[in-house]
C-alpha cells in the first residue's frame, strides 16, 4: 500500500471513529432524557472504549447524567430524609438514592425475621411497623415506627443475625438499601458508606430499645472469667463438619458466651455468623478447673482491632445457675 492509500484508510478510521462517538452521544442524550441512566451509563463506557480522546462528549455525558439524575430524585423524599442529605456532596447524593428501591408492602407483612440474617436497610415513607421480640410463645414489642424512621441498621451494617423479627402494621411505602448495592461505593465515592452509617448510628431508635427491653426480660448477668474454649462448627443439622478451633473467653452467663477469634479476612469472621457450634468450656472455677459442654449459636460477630473478633453465642440450652456460681470471676 503507498503513502496516499495509507492516509486514505487512516482518514476514513478516524471518519468512522468520530461517527461513533457522535451515534454513541446523541444516544446517551436521548436515553437521559427518558431518565435510563443505567443503559446511558453502560454507553458512556462504551464512548470511552471508542475514543478516549472525545473528551468533549465524554465530559460533557456525565455532566448530562449526573445533572438529570440529581434533577430527577424525588423532592418530597428527599425533604423527608434532609438531616441524611445535609451530609452528602451531590455526586453521593446521586448515589445513594439511585441505589435505593422502592417498595409498597400490605399490612401484616414481615420484613425481618427473628434470628434470621438480613441484609437490608429499610426506610420509611408512609405507614407504620413494629419491631417483636419472640421469647417461647410469648410476644415482646420493642418499638413501633412510622414516617421518617429506619430500621435493619443493627444487621446492615453489623455481623449480626436479626435480633427481632420487624411486621408492618398498615400499608407501608419504603425505600430499601440491600447491601450488593453499596459494593462499589468505596470506588464510585469513598466516604459515603460511613456517612450513612454515622447517621444511622445517631439517629436509629433500635439498638437502645432492643438493650432495654432485653434488659427487663433477661435476668441472666454475664460475668468475667478466665479460660479457653474448644468450638467444633456444626453443619445446620447438627454433624459435625471437621472444623475447630480454640479461643480465648471473654465472659459468659446462663444464656450465652462471648469470646474472641483472629482472622486476617473478614470473610472468614462473617462465615460463623448464625452457624451452630458444639462448645468445651475449660474456665478457671473457684476451687478447680471447671469443664462443660455447651451447643449454641452464632448471633453476633464483632470486628476489634488488629484481626481481633468477639463472637457472641447464644446457647440452645440454658446453663444451670450453679455451674456459673462455681466460676471464678474477674
Amino acid at each position: 500500500m503507498d503513502s496516499s492509500q495509507e492516509q486514505k484508510s487512516t482518514g476514513d478510521s478516524g471518519n468512522n471513529t468520530q461517527l461513533k462517538v457522535q451515534s454513541l452521544f446523541a444516544e446517551i442524550k436521548r436515553l437521559v432524557a427518558a431518565q435510563d441512566f443505567p443503559k446511558a451509563e453502560a454507553l458512556r463506557e462504551e464512548l470511552l472504549e471508542v475514543d478516549t480522546m472525545a473528551l468533549k462528549e465524554i465530559i460533557e455525558s456525565a455532566e448530562l447524567i449526573e445533572a438529570a439524575k440529581l434533577a430527577g430524585i424525588d423532592q418530597e423524599h428527599q425533604l423527608l430524609w434532609k438531616e441524611l442529605y445535609d451530609r452528602l456532596s451531590s455526586e453521593e447524593t446521586s448515589l445513594f438514592y439511585y441505589s435505593l428501591k422502592s417498595a409498597t408492602v400490605s399490612a401484616k407483612t414481615m420484613l425481618t425475621r427473628q434470628g434470621k440474617l438480613s441484609d437490608r436497610l429499610f426506610l420509611i415513607e408512609k405507614g407504620k411497623l413494629a419491631c417483636v421480640f419472640h421469647k417461647g410463645k410469648e410476644n415482646h414489642l420493642i418499638l413501633q415506627l412510622g414516617k421518617g424512621a429506619f430500621v435493619g441498621e443493627e444487621t446492615f451494617f453489623n455481623m449480626a443475625i436479626c435480633t427481632s423479627s420487624v411486621v408492618t402494621q398498615s400499608e407501608t411505602s419504603l425505600k430499601v438499601l440491600e447491601k450488593v448495592k453499596t459494593l462499589d461505593w468505596d470506588e464510585k465515592a469513598p466516604g459515603l458508606y460511613t456517612k450513612i452509617e454515622s447517621f444511622c448510628n445517631q439517629y436509629g431508635q433500635y439498638v437502645e430499645a432492643y438493650d432495654r427491653k432485653r434488659q427487663e426480660e433477661d435476668h441472666f448477668q454475664r460475668v468475667s472469667v478466665h479460660g479457653h474454649v474448644a468450638v467444633d462448627i456444626l453443619s445446620a443439622t447438627g454433624e459435625q463438619t471437621g472444623r475447630h478451633f480454640k479461643a480465648a473467653i471473654e465472659d459468659i452467663s446462663c444464656s450465652g458466651a462471648c469470646f474472641f477469634i483472629k482472622s486476617s479476612r473478614k470473610e472468614g469472621a462473617r462465615a460463623l455468623l448464625a452457624r451452630p457450634l458444639q462448645m468445651t468450656f475449660s474456665i478457671k472455677g473457684v476451687t478447680n478447673l471447671l469443664e462443660f459442654v455447651a451447643i449454641g449459636r452464632v448471633v453476633k460477630v464483632k470486628f476489634h482491632l488488629e484481626n481481633d473478633y468477639s463472637v457472641h453465642v447464644q446457647f440452645a440450652k440454658t446453663l444451670a445457675q450453679d455451674k456459673i456460681d462455681q466460676l471464678q470471676v474477674d
